[in-house]
């Protein structure tokens, strides 16, 4: 289900789980999570695959995402799982899902995963992100302000009325290249249930502004 549970099912139905893996583009940057799940439930609609939905009043798409992407991030590596009715070759599931998927969402593989598997969200554990800078760096100072930050002990950050220590989220952050010969940075990032760093909290204790960069996702670590 969207909020990861497994569904029920009998040992009598034909059940498939899908696993697909897409890339979040420019053109989706300002979609938030629950939009995008909604995206989600009209493009499986829209696929025509004999999609498996919740009981009650309001039915809705049995589908589980990995890890919620700020806001205005991209991201190459985003996962979701489905569920079907029907055991379907992969790639006449794929090739419907591609003539359903709008602009700025593109499908890079689907796979069937068992069904017995615990959901995405309770196997995260942590997340890598590439940033851009819209006006070019100074390598030395991006350097600087990088060994000041991954120095403290420490990291006490405010968000939603909730204070919490960033420093321990932080698995890794360096300086790298990235187009152009620009420097950039690389992070990799905590995302266990209830212990999510966030790329946009790590560049404004570095003291960037949301205007100032671009963030992509390049991987999902799952456990």
């Amino acid at each position: 289900m969207a909020d990861g549970s497994v569904p029920e099912m009998s040992a009598q139905e034909t059940i498939s789980r899908i696993r697909v893996q897409y890339a979040k583009g420019h053109s989706l940057r300002f979609i938030g999570h629950l939009d995008l799940q909604r995206l989600w439930e009209r493009l499986l609609r829209r696929s025509g695959l004999p999609i498996r939905y919740s009981q009650g009043y309001h039915p809705r798409a049995r589908l589980n995402l990995a890890s919620a992407l700020p806001l205005g991030c991209i991201s190459d590596a985003e996962l979701l799982d489905f569920w079907i009715n029907a055991a379907l070759p992969i790639e006449e599931i794929e090739a419907r899902l591609n003539a359903a998927a709008p602009p700025g969402l593109e499908i890079d593989t689907v796979a069937s995963v068992d069904l017995s598997e615990d959901s995405l969200q309770t196997r995260m554990q942590s997340s890598e992100f590439e940033v851009s800078f819209f006006d070019s760096q100074d390598r030395r100072e991006l350097v600087k302000i990088v060994v000041s930050l991954l120095s403290k002990a420490q990291i006490t950050r405010t968000r939603r009325k909730k204070t919490y220590d960033l420093r321990p989220l932080i698995l890794d952050l360096a300086v790298i290249t990235i187009e152009d010969s620009k420097p950039g940075l690389r992070m990799h990032l905590a995302a266990e249930p209830g212990a999510t760093g966030r790329p946009d909290e790590v560049l404004d204790a570095l003291g960037f502004r949301v205007t100032d960069y671009l963030v992509r996702r390049t991987q999902l670590m799952l456990g």
